[in-house]
């Protein structure tokens, strides 16, 4: 049976990449993302060698998406809390008074 074609060097760069986007949400640093991705077409198949790096690779990334929901959720209810609070009506004068001088 012939061995499937795979670049091993585009394979290193790439996990290196997504490790690194990864590391950066988990920092709370998200890189910009495009609306969708597709891995390259022309890597080949997983090297076998990389295979434990990869699921650590989506462990972190399943991490940082939690993180980041739970980041999102908090950032939520601060929001909720500050439209809450209502809005300043102009009174026509001074809402504070200077007691010290």
């Amino acid at each position: 049976m012939p061995r499937a074609h795979y670049d091993q060097q585009a394979w290193e760069d790439l996990l290196q990449h997504l490790e690194a986007v990864a590391a950066a949400a988990s920092r709370g640093e998200p890189e910009p993302m495009p609306e969708s991705w597709s891995p390259p077409a022309d890597l080949g198949p997983l090297p076998a060698e990389l295979e434990a790096r990869a699921w650590r690779l989506l462990d972190a990334q399943h991490a940082a998406i939690s993180r980041l929901g739970d980041e999102q959720r908090a950032v939520a209810r601060h929001l909720s809390a500050v439209r809450a609070v209502p809005a300043v009506q102009d009174a026509g004068r001074s809402v504070y008074l200077d007691v010290t001088g």
